[in-house]
Parts: structure tokens; sequence; C-alpha cells
């Protein structure tokens, strides 16, 4: 029902601290486990200005010490930057740490300045990330084998038996394709069903058994606050979310059809827009629960300071989920 969603941009001017966020979404963790929170997700991007989290797997392993049921999903986990063995270690220690509740869904990523810092050559970044693609899910078997010259075998293997699920995300066809050949689960950024679609036929085209896809809705909001004051609300965290709906988009450019990204640029038009960035009354949220059977939250959106972020959530705890059917 409820998602959580972490990537610790910090707006200009905000009053607040990375250290702060980084505290604080451990504790919105614990609340969304006492929340009975489908899952959380921490993303990564590199050497933005605004702080976004590079290291999420670190982040995630904090999280899963203060949790003992919610899971995790570390999304996008941009692998071009990570040595594909290093990673492997890392996850499978992380597995046995959390009992399994980590899951990771891969992206290419889209940012020159990332491909820039890490040596990656970006028109060989499909090639190589498929490469690095086989050769983690090969070091999370447990088994030696071969890699560029190397014999390669990690200690110890994962505690989740077939390992943690390792699935694919994207927003185009192509990234589909790639996902199916590969025999990965698949998880779009469009809420276009024909994705899907597209995702099972050309799964079929090499053999592989379809996958599961999970995507965002169409419609559905992707970033929700909840107040009992919508003024008072926009007031509040509007240039927040604006921060970061801006910035997403100017990273992803003309002709990105994310379910996230938004065309607003005030804060006017981002609350007329009514897409993926919305603040809701409590009953408000309850219809959107009810019509989509999810509500997708980032607390901390824009580095929103948390005794501005608080509010929303106990009024989701004690006005929303007492009210749901």
């Amino acid at each position: 029902m409820l998602t959580l969603r972490f990537d610790f941009r910090l707006k200009p001017g905000s009053p607040t601290t990375m250290q702060e966020l980084y505290s604080t979404a451990l504790d919105m963790c614990q609340w969304g486990e006492r929340n009975n929170a489908l899952t959380a997700m921490f993303s990564e991007h590199h050497s933005s200005p605004d702080g976004y989290l590079p290291s999420p797997i670190v982040m995630a392993a904090a999280a899963a010490a203060r949790t003992e049921t919610l899971t995790f999903n570390v999304g996008a986990l941009l692998l071009l930057m990570y040595d594909p063995v290093k990673l492997a270690e890392d996850i499978a220690v992380l597995d046995h740490l959390s009992g399994g509740r980590i899951g990771y869904t891969i992206g290419l990523g889209y940012r020159e300045e990332e491909y820039a810092m890490f040596g990656i050559d970006s028109k060989q970044r499909g090639k190589e990330i498929e490469e690095r693609i086989r050769t983690l899910r090969n070091a999370l078997t447990g088994k030696p084998f071969e890699w560029r010259g190397r014999q390669i075998q990690i200690q110890p293997k994962p505690v989740t038996p077939e390992g943690p699920i390792i699935a694919y995300g994207g927003g185009s066809r192509a990234a589909a394709e790639r996902a199916a050949r590969l025999g990965m689960m698949f998880f779009p950024q469009t809420a276009d069903p024909a994705m899907a679609a597209f995702y099972d036929a050309e799964a079929k085209k090499v053999g592989n058994p379809a996958g599961m896809t999970m995507g965002p809705e169409e419609g559905a909001p992707t970033t929700v606050f909840v107040t009992e004051n919508l003024d008072q609300g926009w007031a509040q965290y509007g240039s927040y979310m604006l921060h970061d709906a801006t910035t997403y988009r100017e990273w992803m450019g003309e002709g990105n059809n994310s379910a996230s990204l938004s065309q607003a640029s005030t804060i006017s038009e981002l609350r007329d827009e009514n897409g993926p960035y919305r603040i809701v009354t409590p009953e408000e949220a309850v219809a959107l629960i009810s019509q989509y059977h999810r509500l997708s939250l980032q607390p901390l959106c824009g580095g929103i300071p948390p005794d501005l972020a608080w509010p929303s959530l106990e009024l989701i705890e004690k006005q929303v989920l007492p009210n749901i059917a």
C-alpha cells in the first residue's frame, strides 16, 4: 500500500543538512515498517550539485540494520560505476545481514557527467553493462568462473537460495529488449501497457520465459504529501517538489516519458498539473489508495526539513490508513 523512496536531493537554501536527511530517512524506514509499507527504495546518481545519494548500498545496509521486516530496493543501481565482482561480494554480505530483504534494479544511467567521472565510454555502455550484468550474476552463484582472464569465486555466497532479485529498469524499448534477452525481470519507468507486451514478446523470441514486469500505473502520482490545508501544504512543500521536478527534467531532456516526469516550471503549474507530484487531504489520499492500491511517498523530496516532513506521515498514519477498507 505505502512505498517510500529516498534520493537525498538537497535544494539550495534548505535549512536542513545532509546528515539530518540521512538520519531521518532511517527513522522513516522504521515508521514505514510499523505501518506495513511495501518497500523503501534508495536511488543513485553521482556528482550531483544537490547531493543526490551516490552510495545506495551503504544506505540500504544502514536501513536494514534498523528494521526487521521491511524490504528494500536499490534502484536504479548504476552498474557501470562498479566493479561487478566487488559489488557481488557486497550484495552477498548484505543479503546475509538483511535476511534477504534487499533487491536491486540495474539501470544504464543517462548523465554524461557520471560516465566521465568513472571513465565510461558512453558509446559502449550497452555492451559494457551486459558484460557486467553477466559477471555480477555469475559471481552471485558462488561458483567459480573466469572473467577477463581472472579466476573468480566469491565467498560467502548470498543466503537467498537463488540469490537476491536482480531486475533491470528503464523507459525505452531497448531497455525492455535487453531485460528480455538477458532473462531478467523488467521494471519500466513508464505506464505504457505496450511496454510489458513488448518485453514478453522479446523474451519469447529468444526462448526466455517472460519474467515479471512492475511499473507505475497510468495516472498514479509518484510523490505524495498529505495535509489538512492544501494552500499551506503547497507553501511548505512546493519549492522542494519543484526543485525535484525541474532537476529531473533537466537531466532527462526532451522526449523522456518517465511516469514521474513533470513539465511544470513553477509551483503553481506543478499544483495545477495534478500529475506525478501531488499534495492531498487525508480524504483524497484514501481515494488514491482505493483507486491505485498504492500511495507513493518521497517524504524528504528535495531536502524538505524533517520537521516539515513528519506531519505528512503522521496524518497518513492517523487519518489515512485507519480509513482504508
